[in-house]
């Protein structure tokens, strides 16, 4: 005999157990590529991040170990919105362990090879997003000057070619079967500061994330890469730094930038201690909204 409060009763008391199957169900992958924005520069005779067209004298050394925190780097929102919000990834901490030599007075050559620690995040919609560590892509750099102040020209220019290796960890979100940067690099060192600024392509398979937050603008791809700095040379011992750094998309997506102000104290006439941090702007969808970098450097005689 058809009851229908029967059935009516049977048809609610299924409902929260339906609601938790669908929400508890299976989670896509996400498209893989490399999250990891920020490039340290092996040299570091601009700022920590953006060079000014000078290169490690031949045969000079600079080594450097990086502790890389980042807050919101991996996030969906359609405008400029500091410390709120959730994301696929929301703490990560990476390890850099930066190279630079001199091998010629008019060209050096550096790697960047970061591992990330750990991060973590919230899943959106029917996506997880990566929670685990492993190799990142590790990234090689060879730099020629075309003009040098030490030579009597009135700047300092240099072209530069990054490459990263597809070596990095794919369940990481970390790894680019494909990755180039060629850059254009200028200076100009005065007394006790130094100027500086880079432009370059930033060359990378395009991936749309629009399924997974359903907004068209998030996109990773093809960027027009622009950074400036203004760096102090006075004293002996303590430089400061003023960085910009701006990621304009040439395939979709949205522009992206960072200030980041850095502290190096030259702990011994060999050894450098650093901080550096400062807050992303802008709603690209992997420009963090917070990083923060503490490291120590070791060369073969004093960097600046």
């Amino acid at each position: 005999m058809f009851r229908p409060a029967s059935v009516l009763a049977a048809a609610l008391l299924s409902l929260p157990f339906s609601a938790h199957a669908l929400e508890s169900g299976p989670k896509s992958p996400l498209p893989v590529f490399d999250l990891q924005r920020l490039h340290l520069d092996p040299a570091a005779l601009g700022s920590l991040v953006v060079a000014t067209g000078r290169t490690l004298a031949a045969g000079q050394l600079r080594v450097s170990l990086n502790y890389h925190y980042e807050h919101l780097p991996l996030h969906f929102q359609t405008r400029w919105e500091p410390g709120d919000g959730t994301g696929l990834v929301e703490n990560k901490m990476t390890a850099h362990l930066t190279v630079g030599l001199g091998v010629l007075s008019w060209m050096d050559v550096g790697a960047d090879v970061p591992f990330i620690l750990s991060q973590g995040g919230k899943p959106t919609l029917e996506y997880f997003g990566p929670d685990s560590g492993g190799l990142a892509t590790p990234w090689l750099t060879a730099r020629a000057a075309l003009l040098r102040q030490t030579k009597g020209a009135p700047l300092n220019v240099a072209v530069a070619l990054t490459a990263g290796l597809p070596v990095g960890s794919r369940e990481a979100l970390a790894h680019e079967d494909s990755a180039w940067e060629p850059r254009l690099q200028l200076g100009y060192v005065g007394d006790g500061f130094q100027v500086g600024g880079e432009a370059g392509v930033f060359l990378r398979k395009r991936r749309d994330l629009g399924p997974v937050s359903y907004d068209p603008r998030d996109v990773v791809g093809n960027e027009l890469r622009l950074g400036a700095t203004v760096t102090s040379l006075q004293g002996e011992t303590t430089r400061g730094e003023v960085s910009v750094l701006t990621g304009i998309p040439l395939d979709g997506g949205r522009v992206g930038a960072e200030l980041l102000i850095a502290i190096r104290r030259h702990a011994l006439s060999s050894l450098d201690l650093y901080v550096m941090g400062g807050p992303g702007v802008g709603a690209g969808l992997d420009t963090p909204t917070f990083r923060f970098v503490a490291g120590v450097s070791w060369a073969t005689s004093k960097v600046d």
